[in-house]
């Protein structure tokens, strides 16, 4: 299930001189609110701050709409790279900083400890060293919103793979921080589900997936050594969570096999695509190039346009 593709290492703890200077940080290891009055700094900057115990380093970037936005304005997605990957390279990979761009979101690429996420049951060094990344992730969520015009209504999370699982299990432990994830070949890997409020769903998955099986176990091309919960088990898991209608629509067209559930908690909707002969890479990857350990790229859905389409119109609430 790993996401290697580019595998870019993040070299000097993510610090690029050539970029925006990265947020200063006060005795707690929080990056600093900068005072009101000041300009924003758009672009990709690299940044860290402490937190429990781990130096924990993230890429940023802030769209130019940034600059003349009314404060608490703009959506912040956070995307989480897979299993071996880095926020560069989800970047890169995903090229969500040039919809971000277009659209006027921000957008954070987070790093996980040993390039692995705590998920729950997956993966690798992040769960055998029980790291926090749950806390982690909405540290950054509030230290972001302390120095950037961020909506906090409109706070999203999406990944691939372990990424994707991670992004289940913050939707499941931190309803309160977000309207929405959008995980892409991931399961949910934690035991129990227990939202305090309603959060919206896009799971993308493909129905060829050697890493990480769609109907769950261990794939021929995984290096996890997790069973993975099938998706089926997972949406179910996470609709019985969210009190959806137990009645489904269900729609083909080509490739892609969507199925939504509306009317669940809150106001909140589920959406889960199967994409026919999709492998395990990020669907729409602009790295197209084949990898032994993933495949290679379906390029019949590109998944970060087909994600922000999505978590755009989720309703303010």
């Amino acid at each position: 299930m790993l996401a290697v593709l580019g595998l870019v290492a993040l070299a000097g703890a993510c610090r690029d001189r050539s970029e925006p200077a990265a947020p200063s940080t006060n005795p707690s290891g929080l990056a600093t609110p900068a005072p009101s009055a000041a300009p924003v700094a758009t672009g990709t900057s690299h940044a860290s701050f402490d937190h429990d115990g781990l130096e924990r380093t993230y890429r940023l970037f802030v769209p130019p709409q940034a600059a003349s936005a009314r404060p608490a304005s703009l959506p912040l997605v956070v995307a989480l790279h897979g299993g071996l990957g880095t926020g560069d390279q989800f970047a890169e990979t995903s090229t969500f900083e040039d919809v971000a761009k277009r659209e006027g979101f921000v957008v954070v690429f987070p790093d996980g400890v040993d390039r692995t996420w705590n998920g729950g049951r997956c993966c690798g060094q992040a769960v055998t060293k029980r790291v926090d990344d749950t806390g982690f992730l909405a540290t950054l969520i509030e230290s972001l919103s302390g120095s950037l015009p961020i909506d906090r209504t409109r706070v999203f999370v999406t990944g691939h793979s372990n990424g994707a699982i991670m992004a289940f299990r913050f939707g499941c432990e931190r309803a309160d921080m977000v309207a929405a994830i959008a995980p892409v070949a991931g399961s949910v890997e934690i035991a129990e589900c227990r939202p305090s409020r309603g959060v919206s769903l896009l799971a993308i998955h493909g129905d060829a997936d050697q890493n990480h099986p769609i109907g769950g176990g261990n794939g021929t091309r995984s290096v996890a050594g997790v069973p993975f919960a099938s998706m089926d088990d997972s949406l179910r898991a996470w609709t019985r969570a969210m009190t959806c209608p137990a009645n489904p629509s269900r729609t083909t067209s080509g490739p892609l096999t969507t199925t939504d559930w509306k009317g669940c908690r809150d106001g909140a909707a589920a959406r889960y695509i199967v994409i026919a002969g999709a492998d395990h890479p990020w669907p729409g990857s602009a790295d197209r190039r084949a990898s032994q350990l993933q495949g290679i790229p379906s390029q019949a859905l590109n998944a970060t346009e087909v994600v922000w389409a999505f978590l755009r119109d989720i309703p303010t609430r």
